[in-house]
């Protein structure tokens, strides 16, 4: 996710502060997810199907969740982005967006 073409930084003060909804809003309010990624997110409606995952690689069995957190304050090649990281580890999306 790219924020510099909008001219909007990657740096969100406090954003890890902020509540679930509100940190939703604020990536809405940027430009950085649509309208309805933003309503998916809030509703929960984000998990892979198993019909959709059969139709990505071979063999599926299943699918599994993970969180899906933001690493801010990249600046590379002089552009901002906004990472997105499906990890389970907390310590890592807090390590890259120090």
């Amino acid at each position: 996710m790219t924020s510099s073409k909008r001219g909007i930084s990657s740096h969100i003060p406090s954003f890890h502060k902020l509540s679930l909804p509100e940190r939703v809003r604020t990536i809405r309010d940027r430009g950085l997810i649509s309208t309805q990624d933003y309503k998916n997110l809030l509703t929960g409606r984000t998990v892979l199907s198993l019909a959709n995952a059969d139709s990505m690689i071979e063999n599926v069995v299943g699918v599994m969740g993970l969180p899906v957190g933001l690493g801010l304050n990249f600046r590379i090649n002089g552009k901002d982005y906004v990472v997105p990281m499906a990890v389970e580890e907390p310590s890592i999306v807090a390590a890259v967006s120090f």
